[in-house]
């Protein structure tokens, strides 16, 4: 069912590196994209697969992780994403594109939890950098996804006293408050 796969979709920041990815799941995770609503059909995401341990530290290098845990700046050796997907637009962005960019990273997302792949969705990276590692100056790279095996228990928790920061507890397990349905419905 969607919402229980909706449930384990995370924000992974943790991964077990020694478990990898295959070209052939990348694959399988980007073809979501293609099956994904766009506006006017227009179809301006294009996605560059990261699948190698040096494109994968080029990658990592310019990633920053988790700005609600100051005491935590990444994953420690071992616990790295074993494959990325950087997303990125062929035209100007806009409002619209920017929705289409969340549409197909959720999708792909969805995709990747239904194989038992987590990821971790960024903006937070240097574009210079990252446009290097795509190698087309046609497209401007506009989020990273970060993949690989969770190596880390997240939680969904209710927001209390309107506080939405995530946070790690003394066990290290990773905290989502969310807003309950009663909050969202308007």
């Amino acid at each position: 069912m969607i919402i229980e796969l909706l449930e384990k979709t995370r924000s992974y920041r943790r991964f077990d590196e020694s478990v990898g990815i295959t070209d052939e799941q990348m694959r399988t995770i980007a073809s979501a994209i293609r099956l994904c609503p766009s506006a006017a059909n227009l179809q301006r995401v294009r996605v560059k697969i990261v699948n190698n341990d040096l494109q994968n530290q080029k990658v990592f290098d310019t990633l920053a992780f988790a700005a609600y845990l100051k005491d935590w700046h990444g994953p420690e050796q071992g616990e790295r994403p074993t494959a990325y997907a950087v997303l990125a637009s062929v035209s100007t962005p806009d409002v619209n594109l920017a929705i289409d960019i969340g549409i197909a990273a959720e999708a792909m997302l969805l995709a990747a939890r239904e194989m038992g792949i987590g990821g971790c969705i960024f903006r937070s990276f240097d574009p210079k950098r990252i446009a290097d590692v795509i190698g087309n100056a046609e497209v401007t790279p506009v989020i990273v996804i970060a993949f690989g095996h969770p190596a880390e228990q997240v939680v969904i928790d209710e927001v209390k006293d309107g506080n939405i920061r995530y946070y790690r507890d003394a066990k290290d397990v990773h905290h989502v408050p969310k807003l309950s349905l009663d909050e969202l419905l308007l």
